[in-house]
């Protein structure tokens, strides 16, 4: 199944379709936005002056120097301007220090100030590169030079470049570059032999900065840099700019870019992966693509087809071993990062960009695929092993087996931990099997433990085991949420055990086949033994230790106290937040040396104390400190109140008085049971 899933998803994944490639130019522009974003990018060698819309409102100005006034008057509100204005701008940028001065206009119309143009340009300093722009003729299908005007072409010679840029028609997001094209490449054809190469505007410049230096011809993407420093063309003819300028050496040994920055008037943006983005800034990048490590390699069809089918076996590998569906999703994913830094790794360092988005897809398909495979698998051996382990253990014990294996292998083994036990058992068991019908007799029995443990469940216990009519609950043995919580959900869990047998008498009150029934319960923490115990064909998971034994003799003080729930002053310390007891005393229990102090839980903490209960406290501190007479009274007091306690209270007030007649020696405010 998951080499099927592989290959399926390699065979998918293999072909181009629009949405990957789109998805693919998306994590190839990341690469180059993350590059300049780090500054791994140097300084670029191009500045741009470019014709913005302030150009076009230039007015009078006090500062304005003699020599640039010509040049601001014919800076009009109405393109064409009088070329004098470049004229004065290539003279200027020679004087600032310009390594070469690139002019992306097409000046292929005479104009007014072309004589002064051709003039300077001709004159010595930093090159003058111009454009050009091939234009197609669908027509008759030929491609046409749209060249400089004759004036100035004569002395730029082949100091001119193509201006023509190609966006990709997926999503209209310019990319690439090709520094040169023979003629018929422009018309969609594949180039013959011996046909000459035209440069592209940023080729052009590369040889006249290095003459007789040849550059790679190859297509690829641009190796996009910062931002390229921009100035407005009229910044060159005010004097308190131009000095400015001039003392930061703005252009000193800098490309100097002539362009369009005005959207407005030209229209001449693209989107790039840098953002919207003036022609003249995509042309000063292909330079600096150039003078760098040249355009970024694409990879080929081919080898991505190869990358993809490579992952997608790996993937296959990494599903095949035998690991936890946790630790192969984590490979998974790990993998995908690691593929994703050695594409930026190529990138930053082989200017090639290595395929992404199709080769992590197929090792995502491959071994995610196969991560959920063995998921699904191993949920239905859970289900299964939790069937099977359910007629033999609690459903719990089978749940932590199933989806803890490990966990619950080292608990098998024998551990300690701190636990919360409960024990409840019924009143009267011995006597009422005798007399019962046994039919009759199951069928209460089993109504009886079914709302028991539905309380214990429902609040997170394990149920350990049943002992005759008696259970036995743990909190903490499989998983815990810390003492205090597995306490406090134990004694809910109690109360609501107690609630469940009130229900129950009463559902059954008429019945001739139902007996009313009386439970006491128990409830210690402690540290116990937990683990596996038993013979070697019948092993059980149980608790063992001291708190066990507690918890069983304060079930079976519930009898001599006339109390349900009965709770150890430890469990009263861990719960004193969250629930309210009623204090009964310190008692030393049958087989334990120590007292015990006595609690009974009466609810959660938020609902207000019973009007009696500053009394019952009262009645206990004067038992405690030998008060045998003023604790009776208090105690007879209490008997007369409606509350759940008022046989313990009855009860308490008859040991005072007994007391008060013969006071015990030594009384430390401890009594003691004899018996279980």
């Amino acid at each position: 199944m998951v080499v099927a899933i592989a290959a399926v998803g390699a065979t998918v994944i293999s072909v181009p379709w629009k949405w990957l490639t789109s998805l693919e130019n998306r994590a190839i522009d990341f690469r180059s936005q993350l590059r300049v974003a780090t500054g791994a990018k140097p300084e670029p060698v191009s500045v741009i002056a470019g014709v913005a819309d302030s150009s076009f409102k230039v007015t009078e100005h006090p500062t304005r120097p003699e020599d640039g006034r010509e040049a601001l008057a014919a800076m009009t509100p109405e393109w064409q301007w009088n070329r004098k204005v470049f004229a004065e701008a290539v003279r200027r940028l020679r004087e600032a220090g310009a390594r070469a001065i690139v002019f992306d206009f097409i000046f292929a119309a005479e104009s007014a100030g072309d004589a002064e143009f051709a003039r300077v340009i001709a004159e010595p300093g930093a090159p003058v590169v111009l454009a050009f722009q091939v234009q197609l003729s669908p027509a008759d299908g030929t491609a046409q030079n749209l060249d400089p005007c004759e004036a100035l072409r004569a002395v730029v010679g082949d100091r001119v470049g193509f201006t023509n840029v190609y966006p990709d028609h997926e999503d209209g997001m310019l990319r690439a570059m090709t520094p040169a094209m023979t003629r018929v490449e422009f018309l969609g054809a594949a180039p013959r032999a011996g046909d000459p190469l035209l440069p592209s505007l940023a080729l052009a410049t590369a040889r006249a900065l290095r003459p007789g230096v040849e550059f790679a011809g190859d297509t690829g993407f641009i190796d996009w840099t910062r931002a390229v420093e921009t100035r407005p063309i009229e910044d060159l003819f005010y004097a308190d700019r131009w000095k400015i300028l001039q003392k930061d050496g703005f252009f000193r040994d800098r490309v100097v870019w002539v362009g369009m920055l005005s959207e407005l008037h030209f229209k001449d943006y693209f989107a790039t992966p840098m953002g919207r983005m003036p022609g003249v800034e995509v042309h000063a990048n292909a330079l600096e693509t150039l003078l760098g490590r040249g355009p970024d390699r694409p990879a080929s069809h081919a080898a991505t087809v190869a990358w993809v089918w490579i992952l997608a076996l790996s993937g296959v590998f990494v599903a095949w071993a035998s690991l936890r569906v946790s630790v192969q999703l984590t490979i998974v994913v790990a993998g995908a990062i690691g593929w994703g830094a050695l594409a930026y790794g190529c990138f930053l360092w082989a200017n090639y960009m290595l395929p992404f988005v199709a080769p992590v897809g197929a090792w995502l398909v491959a071994g995610g695929g196969g991560a959920g495979v063995r998921f699904i698998m191993e949920q239905r051996e859970r289900l299964r092993l939790r069937g099977v382990l359910g007629r033999y253990v609690s459903e719990e014990v089978a749940q932590i087996i199933a989806d803890q294996p490990e966990e619950f292998s080292q608990s098998l083994r024998g551990t300690r931990r701190p636990v919360t036990v409960l024990f409840a058992d019924l009143r009267g068991f011995t006597s009422w099997v005798e007399q019962a019908e046994p039919e009759a007799f199951v069928a209460q029995l089993n109504e009886y433990f079914g709302a028991a443990v539905d309380c214990v469940l429902a609040e997170g216990g394990t149920l350990q085991k049943y002992i005759g009519d008696a259970l036995l609950a743990v909190w903490g043995d499989t998983r815990s949420a810390g003492a205090a919580v597995d306490t406090a959900r134990a004694v809910d869990a109690a109360l609501a055990m107690q609630a469940a047998v009130i229900r129950l008498n009463a559902s059954w009150a008429g019945r001739a086949d139902r007996t009313p029934m009386a439970i006491g319960i128990g409830l210690h923490h402690g540290v116990a033994m937990v683990g596996n115990v038993g013979h070697a064909q019948r092993m059980e998971f149980t608790v063992l230790g001291d708190v066990v034994n507690v918890a069983a003799r304060l079930e079976s003080a519930n009898r001599q106290l006339g109390t349900t729930v009965l709770v150890s002053e430890t469990i009263q310390e861990l719960i004193r937040d969250t629930h309210r007891c009623v204090p009964l005393g310190r008692f030393g229990l049958k087989g334990r040396r120590e007292a015990v102090g006595l609690f009974v839980p009466l609810g959660p903490q938020t609902a207000a104390a019973p009007a009696w209960f500053a009394e019952a406290e009262a009645a206990l501190a004067a038992w405690t400190r030998g008060d045998f007479a003023v604790a009776a009274s208090a105690y007879e007091e209490l008997v007369r109140w409606p509350t759940p306690l008022a046989e313990f209270f009855q009860a308490q007030a008859a040991r005072a008085l007994a007391y008060a007649a013969s006071p015990p020696p030594d009384w430390n405010g401890e009594d003691r049971f004899d018996s279980k």
